[in-house]
């Protein structure tokens, strides 16, 4: 180990001394910074519930305990897009906010009779569907709807808890 002499000890304290003092102009800016971020941090959250992506991700914060899955298919048995016959899951990866008054995170996607979590009725899917055919004359005259519910059955494990289908016409 190698001592310094009082000389050189000395000569190194004055070369790489640092000052006590504050500094001159940054203090008063950075003191003021870091108390507003504290009451920032203090206020917004009790005000603001949901900031997303900073607060709680929605995609997880409501369980789902039944899905229902659609299906739509032609007269021939060719696929029907969902989304032209108002089955669509409107967000699937993130619902919709339920604050500050957004609707979801900058997609908005046509209305549907297909909410995530819930279970459509009979009712409210063939009046959805009747609604697209007659609006839209693209589509084919007829569709056959199918929608299978999945749930946790008694055992907890996933399992299909029913399944209807229904043809679907244009009334004119």
């Amino acid at each position: 180990m190698m001592f310094l002499s009082i000389e050189n000890q000395n000569h190194l304290e004055e070369k790489f001394a640092v000052s006590s003092a504050p500094t001159e102009h940054g203090a008063g800016w950075e003191r003021w910074f870091v108390a507003g971020l504290a009451s920032l941090l203090l206020v917004v959250p009790p005000i603001v519930r949901e900031l997303y992506p900073f607060s709680l991700p929605s995609m997880f914060s409501r369980a789902i305990v039944r899905l229902a899955h659609y299906e739509a298919r032609d007269p021939r048995g060719a696929p029907v897009p969902l989304e032209r016959l108002r089955l669509h899951v409107p967000e699937w990866h993130d619902p919709p906010v339920q604050t500050l008054g957004r609707d979801g995170y900058g997609r908005r996607r046509p209305a549907s009779a297909h909410v995530l979590g819930e279970v459509a009725s009979a009712a409210e899917v063939q009046r959805a569907v009747r609604w697209a055919l007659r609006r839209d004359p693209t589509l084919p005259a007829a569709v056959t709807v199918t929608q299978t519910v999945m749930g946790r059955g008694d055992d907890g494990a996933l399992t299909v808890l029913s399944r209807a289908e229904w043809t679907i016409t244009r009334e004119e």
